[in-house]
């Protein structure tokens, strides 16, 4: 007791060294940090498009409606789930992303959001023999160190082609036949981060032949916009095709964005198996991956989501909510587009772009100078969310971004 009387006063010196005293300050987020600059930001005009969150175009966090109705027929949740959740999410986002009841040989498991399916996900192929892993370049800023702190080495396929502003199909399938047996490779299903630019369906019919062909190798789709980019049906368009052929696959599903639950981490983790029999082992070896991490995952979020997809006509309304919202993003992309052609950028800045992002690649400088001179806040490499944007907004911006760049 005398000992922690004096080395806790404020006049006295510490007598115990801390165990934490040679700790260094980690780096900060690059993204997250975005916020906390835009927020000291004092000028009356300014533009936060850095963040990946969906927003209305005044600014505010969206909030749909039917999710806000639904939350008030959810109490709270007074006792622990099993480490897979709660079954009837399970079953209804598994409803959502494949189009109905999925055969008996795929598994799934509610996650925390698509971020911890994502972890669950590359430490079960870690337990399976599964060094490596390919992501699209570019890929969202997190897939890196969130998959390399499952076990997995990252490697890069060619995705966009910087010349015209569409998919390098030609490069991901070389980078994709070229890789070796026993390879995870991702692929972003809809509204891809931090592009926009998406693969189309012909692209996919290829994209499924390789795979077809290169069984060895093992798919991975990350679907964390389903309903912003084309639509729900249209945007998981390969993966129901996948299912149809009888490969094995793993898809990591997220309600962040499309119920706009981004602080309730409601997500979800399927895996496509060979056999119903080999679906029940791996769903037991996922459990037991999620028992060991964060134990369960949180219930009020998932039973929002329960709530919606079980009520027809409430479920009616949210699918309107979600058009709605993905016209809003649609036309912000044309505007923002239209508004850098008129001040004389290369037309492929016009290229068709989905969801909440589009790239333009600026430089550290650049990117810098849109912040300071312009108060014009984007992400590294010049990635702008353009969910915020109407037509005058999106044409400040793109005067911005023509006075960076000539």
């Amino acid at each position: 007791r005398e000992l922690c009387a004096v080395t806790t006063s404020p006049i006295l010196p510490i007598l115990m060294s801390s165990l934490f005293a040679n700790v260094p300050q980690a780096p900060a987020d690059p993204l997250l940090s975005i916020s906390g600059r835009f927020k000291t930001d004092t000028r009356t005009e300014k533009f936060d498009l850095g963040i990946g969150v969906l927003r209305r175009t005044d600014a505010t966090a969206h909030e749909f409606e039917t999710v806000l109705e639904a939350a008030k027929q959810v109490p709270p949740s007074c006792y622990y789930p099993h480490p897979g959740g709660d079954d009837t999410f399970v079953a209804l986002q598994a409803e959502l992303v494949f189009g109905s009841k999925p055969p008996a040989r795929v598994t799934g498991v509610q996650t925390v959001g698509g971020s911890g399916a994502l972890r669950v996900c590359a430490e079960l192929l870690v337990s399976q023999g599964v060094t490596t892993m390919l992501i699209p370049d570019p890929s969202w800023a997190n897939h890196k160190p969130l998959l390399e702190g499952g076990g997995l080495k990252i490697g890069e396929y060619a995705y966009f082609d910087q010349a015209t502003h569409t998919v390098d199909i030609e490069g991901m399938l070389s980078a994709i036949k070229a890789a070796p047996g026993g390879t995870a490779v991702m692929l972003q299903v809809a509204a891809h981060n931090p592009t926009g630019v998406d693969v189309t369906d012909e692209q996919w019919d290829r994209v499924l032949e390789l795979f077809k062909a290169r069984t060895d190798l093992f798919p991975v789709f990350d679907s964390a916009y389903q309903g912003l980019a084309r639509g729900l049906e249209e945007d998981v368009y390969v993966v129901r095709k996948f299912l149809e052929a009888g490969l094995e696959f793993a898809l990591c599903s997220s309600c962040s964005k499309n119920f706009g639950l981004y602080g309730e981490r409601v997500g979800a983790f399927y895996v496509a198996c060979a056999t119903p029999e080999i679906a029940g082992c791996v769903n037991s070896r996922i459990k037991l991956k999620i028992r060991t991490t964060y134990s369960v995952p949180p219930l009020h979020g998932a039973r929002i989501v329960i709530a919606i997809l079980s009520d027809p006509a409430l479920r009616k309304r949210w699918e309107e909510e979600l058009r709605v919202t993905r016209e809003t993003l649609n036309t912000a992309h044309v505007s923002l587009a239209k508004a850098l052609a008129a001040g004389g950028l290369d037309a492929k800045f016009g290229s068709k772009r989905y969801g909440l992002f589009t790239q333009l690649y600026l430089n550290e400088a650049q990117v810098s100078s849109l912040e300071k001179e312009h108060a014009c806040y984007v992400a590294p490499g010049g990635r702008i969310n353009v969910s915020s944007l109407t037509e005058s907004a999106a044409g400040k911006v793109a005067s911005a971004v023509v006075s960076v760049l000539k």
